[in-house]
C-alpha cells in the first residue's frame, strides 16, 4: 500500500509542469543568470525539443500576442538570441532570417514546420509587484509541455516600467492580419511571399514552371514593382525558371491587392497556368498590407486673366499625401479654427494664437503641427511634459489649445484632408480618438516625434522618416477607423 502511494505520487508530479520560481529580485539578472542557461539548456537535451522546430513568442492570457510591449519582447529577444547561438537548436524561419537579408537557403523550407512556441508572459499583480512565466507550447496536441518551465515575481526598475508602457509590434507576425506590412516594407513583403512561393513549388517535384511575369499592376496602388520583386527572388532560389517569351511559358505570374476593411488590403501574389495547359497546377500565397489612399486634391483654377508663364526651371514634383482615416468622415469634432486668446494667461507661450475646434462625441484629442520646411512635431503646452499632450473632451464642448504666433484671419488658413510630406505652409492637425486602449496606442507613437512647447521652431521628423511614421499611424487607425477622425488647417505664420 505504501510503496503504491509511493509510486502514484510520483505519476502526479512528472504529470504537473515544473514552474521553478526564482529568489532572484532583479529582473534583468534573472533572466541573465538563470532564464537563459536554463532555456538553452532545455532545448539540448528535453526529449520533446529534439530534432523540433521552436518559436519564442510572448504571450497573452495564454496565447501568442502580435502587439506586446517593450519590456517583454526585449526579454524574448535575449532568449531568442541565445537560442540562436546554440548549437542543435532549431529556430522557425519567420524568426531566423533576421530581417535584414531577404535571401533564404532550400533548408528554411523545413523551418517553417514549427511544432513549439516559447512563450514568456509579463503580468501585474494587484499588490503591485509583476510576475513573468516561461513555458513551452506544444502547437500540435494544443498542450503545455510538462517538465518545463520558469517564474519570476518582484518589483520592476522605474526604466522597467517605462518599457512595459510602450507598447510594440511583434514582427515574427508580419503580414498577418493585425500586424500588416506597409509600403515601406514592400522588400519584406516580397521575400516572404517568394519564400512561401518557393517552398511550395519544391514540394511539386513532378511540375515543371517555366513562368512569364506580368508586371502590370492595378493604378496607383503603391505597390508597383512588386511583382517584379516577387520574381527576382524567386528566381534567386532556383525554385522556378523564368521566361520574358510567353509563348514559352506555362504559366504566368501575377498579383494583386484586395480591400478588406477601410486601408486594410490582402496581397495575392498567383502563379497561373497559361491557356489551357493542365500540366502544372496553380499556386498563390498572400499576406496582408496597409495600403493609404494616395488621393491628390484636385489643381486649383487658374483665373482667366493669368496666364501661366513658361520657364526652363524644373523642380521636383511635391511629395504625393498620405492618406489617413477619417479626415471628418464621421464628424467627430468641427472643424479647426484659429482664435485669439482671451488673455496671454489663456496662452502660456510669451505670444501665441490658439486652436479651438468643438468636440461632438466624448473624445480624447492630441495636436500636432507641420512646420513648413521643418518637419512634424507634437505639440505641447509651456510646461513641455515629456509625453504626448492629449485633451480629454465631452461631447459639445469647445476645445482650445495654444500655439504659436498664428494668423487669427480667416482668409489666412483652410482646412485641408491631406498629410502632406512636405507642405508649403504650416499646417495643423487635431486628431480624434473615442476608444481609450487605441489612444495609448496612438500616445505611444506621437511619442516618437519631436515635442514643440514654445515659440521657438523645432526640428521635426521629415523625409523617409515621416514616411515610415505616417505609415504607422496609417496602420494604426485603419485597424480601428470607426473611433478615429482627424481636422487639420493650412494657415499662414506671422512674423
Amino acid at each position: 500500500m505504501k510503496r503504491t502511494l509511493i509510486l502514484l505520487t510520483l505519476f502526479i508530479a512528472q504529470a504537473i509542469p515544473t514552474v521553478a520560481e526564482s529568489r532572484e529580485k532583479d529582473l534583468d539578472r534573472w533572466v541573465d543568470r538563470n532564464l537563459i542557461p536554463y532555456v538553452r539548456q532545455q532545448l539540448v537535451v528535453h526529449p520533446r525539443f529534439k530534432s523540433e522546430t521552436v518559436m519564442f513568442v510572448v504571450l497573452n492570457d495564454n496565447a501568442p500576442a502580435s502587439t506586446t510591449n517593450a519590456l517583454a519582447l526585449s526579454m524574448r529577444d535575449r532568449l531568442l538570441a541565445a537560442a540562436v547561438d546554440t548549437p542543435g537548436v532549431e529556430i522557425g524561419w519567420q524568426q531566423g532570417r533576421s530581417g535584414v537579408t531577404l535571401e533564404s537557403s532550400p533548408q528554411d523550407c523545413m523551418h517553417d514546420d514549427v511544432h513549439y512556441y516559447i512563450g514568456i508572459e509579463l503580468t501585474q499583480k494587484l499588490d503591485g509587484s509583476y510576475a513573468v512565466n516561461v513555458r513551452a507550447l506544444d502547437l500540435e496536441d494544443r498542450n503545455w509541455v510538462t517538465g518545463f518551465g520558469r517564474r519570476w515575481q518582484g518589483r520592476l526598475s522605474t526604466s522597467q516600467r517605462q518599457a512595459m508602457r510602450q507598447e510594440r509590434v511583434d514582427e515574427t507576425f508580419l503580414g498577418a492580419r493585425d500586424v500588416p506590412f506597409t509600403l515601406a516594407q514592400t522588400d519584406l513583403l516580397a521575400a516572404q511571399l517568394a519564400h512561401r512561393l518557393s517552398c511550395t513549388l519544391k514540394k511539386r517535384v513532378e511540375d515543371d514552371y517555366v513562368v512569364s511575369v506580368d508586371l502590370v499592376e492595378p493604378p496607383a496602388s503603391g505597390l508597383e514593382g512588386t511583382v517584379e520583386l516577387i520574381s527576382n527572388n524567386l528566381a534567386n532560389r532556383q525554385a522556378l525558371t523564368l521566361s520574358t517569351d510567353e509563348a514559352s511559358s506555362n504559366a504566368l505570374l501575377s498579383g494583386k491587392a484586395h480591400p478588406i476593411d477601410g486601408m486594410l488590403h490582402q496581397y495575392w501574389v498567383t502563379i497561373t497556368p497559361s491557356g489551357s495547359d493542365d500540366d502544372v497546377a496553380a499556386l498563390s500565397a498572400s499576406a496582408y498590407i496597409v495600403l493609404p489612399a494616395n488621393e491628390m486634391r484636385p489643381p486649383a483654377a487658374v483665373p482667366p486673366s493669368i496666364k501661366p508663364v513658361s520657364t526652363t526651371v524644373r523642380t521636383n514634383p511635391p511629395a504625393p499625401p498620405v492618406s489617413i482615416p477619417n479626415a471628418g468622415k464621421d464628424a467627430m469634432i468641427s472643424p479647426l479654427a484659429i482664435v485669439s486668446p482671451p488673455g496671454l494667461a489663456d496662452c502660456g507661450f510669451r505670444a501665441c494664437s490658439m486652436l479651438e475646434t468643438r468636440a461632438r462625441v466624448d473624445a480624447i484629442v492630441f495636436f500636432l503641427e507641420h512646420q513648413a520646411n521643418h518637419g512634424l512635431v507634437r505639440l505641447a503646452d509651456a510646461e513641455c511634459r515629456d509625453r504626448t499632450s492629449a485633451r480629454i473632451a465631452r461631447s459639445g464642448e469647445s476645445i482650445r489649445f495654444p500655439i504659436a504666433r498664428t494668423s487669427t484671419r480667416q482668409r489666412d488658413w483652410t482646412e485641408t484632408y491631406e498629410w502632406d510630406l512636405a507642405p508649403d505652409l504650416d499646417t495643423y492637425y487635431a486628431v480624434v480618438v473615442t476608444d481609450a486602449k487605441l489612444a495609448r496606442r496612438i500616445a505611444n507613437h506621437m511619442d516618437k516625434l519631436p515635442m514643440r512647447c514654445s515659440e521657438a521652431l523645432r526640428p521635426g521628423l521629415e523625409d523617409e522618416s515621416l514616411q515610415a511614421w505616417l505609415n504607422d499611424l496609417a496602420m494604426l487607425t485603419a485597424r480601428a477607423s470607426q473611433h478615429v477622425d482627424w481636422r487639420a488647417i493650412e494657415v499662414k505664420n506671422v512674423l
